[in-house]
């Protein structure tokens, strides 16, 4: 990959992190009275808020993905960091080196957050509120880590 192939896949990525930011934030608000919940509650949800929680889960699975697979790697890119091969940890403790976010071990946590989100399929009414709460507890941090980044790409003149 060229550095303008790097530069444009980056930017692009950025774009839609920001968007992905932009719509979790308005799920956020939209369900912001019914969360933390209780294992009793999703048993009871009907439509509202079943499809809210379900697009702000799948909206932190996927603008997760896009920051660690494509913003990080962007990052990582100019300084001829390798990135084939090396762990998504030790990704994110060099980006943590670079000065790209604050602290690799939150990024761990957010990410062991998106595998139980992504890989633990529940099997009875109450088990989708640890799955809701654990995210709920995560979005602030993948938000505000996500607009660091994007910020840190832009002064260091990776992005547009």
């Amino acid at each position: 990959m060229t550095p303008a192939d790097a530069r444009e896949v980056t930017t692009e990525a950025a774009v839609a992190a920001d968007r992905r930011c932009a719509h979790l934030r308005q799920l956020v608000d939209h369900v912001a009275g019914t969360l933390p919940v209780t294992p009793e509650v999703p048993a009871a949800w009907n439509d509202e808020p079943r499809e809210p929680m379900h697009a702000l889960l799948r909206m932190f699975e996927q603008l997760f993905d896009l920051v660690t697979r494509k913003l990080f790697r962007g990052f990582l890119f100019p300084s001829s960091e390798p990135v084939a091969g090396v762990s998504a940890q030790n990704q994110f403790r060099r980006v943590e080196a670079l000065g790209g976010i604050g602290s690799a071990d939150r990024w761990i946590e957010i990410g062991a957050t998106r595998n139980v989100l992504v890989h633990v399929y529940p099997v009875n009414a109450a088990a989708p509120a640890p799955r809701v709460n654990r995210a709920w507890h995560d979005v602030p941090a993948l938000i505000g880590g996500t607009r660091t980044i994007i910020a840190k790409l832009r002064s260091e003149g990776i992005i547009r």
